[in-house]
């Protein structure tokens, strides 16, 4: 239910920050910032308690930044007639940077329990745990480079080729970062249903999201070659009643 009411509010957070996002990016991460370290410092749970606890699920546990990463993904898979896909991608890569800002609760939450992990060894960590720890570092590695090269001033010292190269690492990233979920939830999914809803949710998400990757590809490349084709045909017959 947490990831369901996280995927309604990202998409209300991302249309509310839209304006913005357009006009003044730096001060929506100037934003996301500050509530990273207030909630981080646990000074957010001495002013409002009753507000830390209600973020709580969705910050520490990565909830929100996962569904606005879920929303920017598919953004690049909706129809292009899409209202939705007209009215946020513009704002695809700034959407991009918040949620990675905000991912930074739950990295700093949970930071502290992985290394202690990784300094005790893995003999006698959970095979869960130790799955979950290397999918964690690998996702991280690739959250950094994602983030670091959606900013404009990054992106404009980069070659085109190049930053659609490294913007394609996002494909792996979404995947991985819902199979370190996964894994973390499937030993609880079998005593506990909101675990085992979590699980099904995740599994949705991503398997609906490679159909549509894999529709959009078969559009686009079968779907040019034929209007290629039909231009090349209509060239020909035109030439040939031509003087």
């Amino acid at each position: 239910m947490d990831l369901i009411i996280a995927l309604v509010a990202a998409a209300v957070l991302a249309v509310c920050l839209r304006p913005l996002l357009m006009r003044h990016a730096s001060i929506a991460y100037v934003a996301v910032v500050a509530v990273d370290l207030l909630f981080l410092s646990g000074a957010l749970g001495n002013v409002l308690p009753d507000l830390q606890r209600e973020l709580l699920p969705f910050l520490r546990k990565g909830l929100l930044p996962y569904a606005l990463f879920a929303l920017v993904m598919y953004l690049g898979v909706l129809p292009e007639a899409s209202r939705v896909r007209r009215l946020l991608m513009p704002v695809r890569g700034q959407l991009s940077i918040v949620a990675a800002l905000l991912a930074a609760c739950h990295v700093g939450s949970y930071a502290p329990v992985y290394l202690g992990v990784a300094l005790k060894g893995f003999g006698s960590a959970e095979a869960t745990t130790v799955a979950a720890l290397c999918l964690a570092a690998v996702v991280l590695c690739l959250l950094v480079v994602l983030s670091v090269t959606s900013f404009a001033t990054v992106r404009r010292r980069m070659s085109g080729s190049v930053w659609r190269a490294v913007q394609k690492l996002a494909y792996p990233f979404f995947a991985l970062a819902t199979l370190h979920a996964i894994v973390l939830l499937l030993p609880a999914s079998a005593t506990r249903p909101n675990a085992a809803l979590s699980v099904s949710l995740y599994v949705g998400l991503l398997l609906c999201y490679a159909i549509l990757r894999i529709a959009r590809w078969a559009s686009n490349t079968y779907g040019n070659r034929a209007a290629s084709g039909r231009s090349a045909d209509g060239g020909q017959k035109q030439s040939c009643v031509l003087p």
